[in-house]
């Protein structure tokens, strides 16, 4: 699962300067690397390197009894780090930066150094009702599952399913609270060669992320 976080911003230099002043800055305990995209000229590809505890890199991988003995064996050779890599995508001409990581903490980490670094400011993206229900009725082929919030006292309903949007509860809810839906999973209408179609998409209205799985 791969999850993308967008921002945007104004004012960004041309693509070769935000590639000079990016690459090989730091950022924290961690490293840029910057250039020109050769396959489009307006984009900026940046990777942000750091290492982190090997133990809590391979928690992510393993379960515990497994990492334990991977860690273990790693320790006895000398290892005690992981090199982890986040990718991140700078496009001047949509004046937006996209950040391929699910952690807040590491969110922030990058964006607050790409602003210093950049002299510019970025801010999250986000989707309204409206625009929401607007891609799931353009680019869905089913939709497996809705969150609203601040619905009839509760701070979030959820509602999974196949199909939902000929869901008779999610038509009500449509119906009496349109602007409540801040979050859609769904299967988009994309044709595969081999005609296996699992792949799924989130939108999260409220902090502008995809998961695709």
């Amino acid at each position: 699962m791969s999850i993308v976080t967008v921002f945007k911003s104004d004012n960004l230099p041309s693509p070769w300067q935000v590639a000079k002043s990016l690459d090989g800055q730091k950022i924290n305990d961690g490293w840029l690397t910057a250039f020109v995209s050769k396959y489009n000229r307006n984009e900026i590809c940046v990777n942000h390197w750091f290492y982190e505890d090997l133990e809590n890199s391979l928690k992510k991988v393993f379960d515990e009894e497994e990492s334990m003995e991977v860690v273990s064996y790693l320790h006895q050779n000398g290892k005690t780090r992981a090199l982890k890599r986040i990718y991140c995508f700078i496009n001047v001409l949509m004046k937006t930066l996209e950040i391929y990581t699910g952690s807040e903490v590491k969110l922030n980490e990058i964006t607050t150094g790409l602003e210093e670094l950049l002299k510019v400011k970025f801010t999250r993206v986000t989707i309204t009702s409206d625009n929401l229900q607007k891609i799931y009725s353009e680019h869905s082929s089913e939709l497996k599952q809705v969150m609203f919030k601040n619905l009839e006292g509760l701070f979030y309903e959820i509602l999974r399913g196949k199909y939902l949007e000929n869901n008779e509860k999610f038509k009500q809810y449509m119906e009496k609270f349109p602007e409540s839906l801040r979050v859609i999973s769904f299967r988009p209408r994309i044709k595969f060669l081999n005609g296996y179609n699992k792949y799924q998409v989130t939108l999260n209205g409220d902090i502008g992320f995809t998961s695709n799985y």
